[in-house]
């Protein structure tokens, strides 16, 4: 028996997520609508509610993961199950051991599926429910003990014992009211997703989803408007809908691949719109089969074309940008978007390798891309580097000597962490202005990452390469000195990406990951971009200072103090002292959790730049502007630099702007938050000092301002964490120390 305890509250969410999962949500207010209108039949709604309670129960007693059993993940199949078995029969002590049964099966069958699919990577969606009530219902002849109930029948009065006259005006109205069939059969179809075979459950139901999301509420009338208009052009009679409420079929369908399992925007919109027809052809064709059973398909059609849609993703070989299974799932499509379109410069699904310059200091790039001289055709993208003084000299004096220029002999280093595969040491430096054809590439070291990844570094110097054939590298590793070596008239370092080992391999379009242009008075921290023609580029230097203040270890303790400069009340409730702890979930993920308020603030570091990732709990708190003021740190830093970001937009954005936005987001965005750190010029990034940067963060509506915060951020071995963050209405001014100290 699991000796792990549940707490109320576990127990409570464990309950209503089961409601709202059966729409892909852990919505608290969404789930009290759907298991409101549960009961609209009674004995569906007992049994629902039965079937929870057991299917949790077990997951408890024998001890599986806790997160999914909170999350609901165990609970909605047999939900299911016990309102269709509950809608059928007559409340009676039998019907309610058969519900318990049921679930039983259902949960076991739930477990069966979440190993076999998740195999794969797959999802098991309603399958077990499928499973269960088929059982249910081809054993109906056999239950001789159970009646079958008389309940949908005399509808009026059943509303009337829910809600009186009331209850029966209202219900009244809204029938005389809508007079479209397609309206009715919507809301009469949402409703079938819960067994509920009245108009006002439909609607209450839409009411909770756009409650609870407006993609999602979009989605539902997309995917049923599509089925509709699929059914008038191949002639199938839609008004069948509206007595075997199989519609749900088109809604969960475009809700489960246009915002949830899939990232929400145009092209998954396009694809709702072509996958819907086969969803109504696998519906009217399974129609047909299971009639001969006297059962009815119920959602096999949305459960067959999702799961194969999402296994044919799995085996594509190129990932679309625009086709992304959604990478970390909120349990909310705006959510799921927003968070994705702040991270998609940051963590590019393309480009899971994080690479660097391959040398230290300034270099420009003399050819990039698409040269002018050499890079075109298959060895179109690469990059020669080569090192300038402040007039934009590579040599002193008249450069008549290979050692005139200033890049030779310099040293390059590996790019990222991987295996020396191939080296060429053995050829001589040409004189200035003359070239080796016969050895093109000259001296040359070739590190593989992966079977896909290859990096390319060429006219290195004679006899300076430090490595050979299969030594393992670390990314920064010294690997010999630039030279002039090869097809090379004056000294320079050419560099490639390449998916096969071969010298003269043909090039890949793959960028670096974290690296600064020179400006005229400033560094811009670039990321997955492409150095172009003449822009200074260097590779970020780790600061101690910062790579230890921003290195948060699971366990640490942070005590934090909050001073308040404001007349206003709610800003005034942030002054105090509190604690944070550093934690992890399930998924491994760190994140720093306010005992105060129970505000988590998730974050990334990769070991070269401090991420934020994405914060839930109330805004109104130190941790939230702790998050916002530090969304972006690099480790490697050089004194006057600034970086830019994004924050999604509804970390920043509430009310009528942010509910407007919703409705739209897949399609485009116009609300954004800028976010923008400069490192002051005050101090030696190199050095352990005090560190002072500036973060500012800019609300903008179409592009024009409309709010700016600025934060002063002081970073020091002796104090800790100092922000000090200016609002139009307080000055805010928060000391985080380590625990320990």
């Amino acid at each position: 028996m699991n000796t792990n305890t549940l707490t109320g509250k576990e127990i409570t969410n464990s309950i209503l997520n089961s409601y709202s999962q059966v729409f892909f949500s852990t919505s608290k207010l969404l789930a009290v609508f759907l298991l409101l209108i549960s009961f609209f039949d009674y004995g569906a709604g007992i049994g629902g509610l039965v079937a929870v309670l057991i299917a949790n129960l077990l997951a408890w007693l024998l001890g599986y993961n806790k997160y999914l059993l909170i999350s609901g993940l165990y609970g909605f199949n047999a939900l299911l199950v016990g309102l269709g078995v509950g809608l059928f029969y007559q409340p009676s002590p039998e019907l309610f051991l058969l519900i318990a049964i049921a679930a039983v099966t259902c949960f076991f069958l739930t477990i069966v599926f979440q190993g076999v699919l998740g195999k794969y990577g797959l999802p098991f969606l309603s399958v077990p429910f499928l499973i269960t009530i088929w059982i249910v219902v081809l054993s109906a002849n056999d239950l001789n003990a159970l009646h079958i109930s008389e309940r949908g029948i005399f509808t009026y009065n059943e509303l009337y014992a829910i809600g009186g006259q009331t209850f029966v005006n209202l219900y009244d109205f809204l029938e005389n009211s809508i007079g479209s069939s397609f309206i009715k059969i919507y809301f009469h179809s949402l409703g079938a997703i819960f067994f509920q075979n009245n108009l006002l459950a439909g609607i209450i139901i839409s009411i909770g989803l756009l409650l609870y999301s407006r993609i999602t509420f979009v989605l539902s009338v997309l995917g049923y408007s599509v089925a509709f208009l699929f059914y008038q052009i191949v002639g199938i009679g839609f008004n069948s809908l509206g007595y075997t409420f199989i519609g749900f079929n088109y809604i969960l369908s475009a809700i489960a691949l246009g915002g949830y399992y899939l990232v929400p925007n145009r092209m998954s919109y396009a694809w709702i719109i072509l996958l819907l027809p086969a969803v109504v052809l696998i519906t009217t064709s399974t129609q047909q089969i299971f009639i001969l059973f006297r059962i009815s398909p119920y959602s096999l059609p949305f459960n067959m074309v999702v799961l194969m849609f999402l296994y044919s993703l799995k085996l594509r070989e190129q990932r679309s940008k625009y086709l992304v299974k959604t990478p970390v799932q909120l349990g909310n499509p705006e959510k799921n978007l927003y968070l994705y379109s702040g991270n998609l410069k940051r963590f590019p699904s393309a480009f899971p390798v994080a690479t660097s310059l391959p040398f230290f200091g300034d270099w420009t790039v003399s050819q990039a891309h698409n040269g002018e001289h050499t890079h075109k055709g298959l060895w179109r993208h690469a990059w020669d580097f080569v090192v300038t003084d402040r007039t934009g000299n590579q040599f002193k004096g008249n450069g008549d000597f290979a050692e005139d220029y200033f890049c030779f002999g310099k040293i390059v280093v590996a790019s990222f962490d991987g295996t020396v595969i191939e080296v060429v040491n053995s050829i001589h430096d040409n004189k200035i202005g003359d070239v080796d054809t016969k050895n093109n590439w000259g001296n040359t070291v070739i590190i593989k990452y992966n079977d896909y990844l290859y990096a390319k570094l060429s006219h290195l110097k004679y006899h300076s390469i430090e490595v050979k054939p299969g030594d393992t590298l670390k990314k920064g590793q010294p690997l010999g000195r630039c030279g002039n070596s090869g097809r090379s008239p004056f000294p320079h370092l050419h560099f490639q990406f390449q998916v096969t080992p071969y010298i003269g391999s043909a090039t890949l379009d793959y960028p670096f990951s974290h690296y600064l242009v020179k400006e005229e008075n400033s560094f811009s921290l670039q990321n997955f971009e492409f150095p172009k023609i003449n822009q200074v580029v260097v590779n970020p230097v780790k600061n101690e200072s910062l790579t230890n203040a921003l290195h948060f270890i699971p366990g640490q303790r942070i005590n934090v103090d909050v001073e308040v400069d404001s007349e206003k009340n709610k800003w005034q409730k942030l002054t105090g002292k509190s604690t944070w702890m550093v934690e992890t979930d399930v998924y491994n993920n760190t994140f720093i959790r306010c005992e105060k308020d129970g505000g988590l603030a998730y974050l990334y570091n990769n070991g070269d730049l401090h991420y934020f990732t994405n914060f839930t709990g109330t805004k109104n708190s130190a941790l939230y502007w702790f998050f916002i003021s530090l969304y972006k740190v690099p480790l490697g830093f050089l004194p006057n630099s600034k970086i830019a970001d994004s924050i999604p937009l509804n970390m920043m954005f509430g009310g009528v702007p942010r509910i407007l936005q919703d409705f739209v987001a897949p399609l485009f965005l116009f609300l954004n938050v800028d976010y923008q750190l400069t490192m002051k010029e005050a101090g030696d990034i190199l050095s352990s000092a005090d560190i002072e940067m500036k973060a500012s963060i800019s609300q903008k509506i179409t592009g024009k301002e409309i709010r700016n915060f600025q934060s002063d951020i002081k970073i020091s071995k002796e104090k800790g964490i100092q922000l000090l963050i200016h609002t139009n209405e307080a000055k805010i001014k928060i000391t985080c120390r380590n625990g320990l100290d």
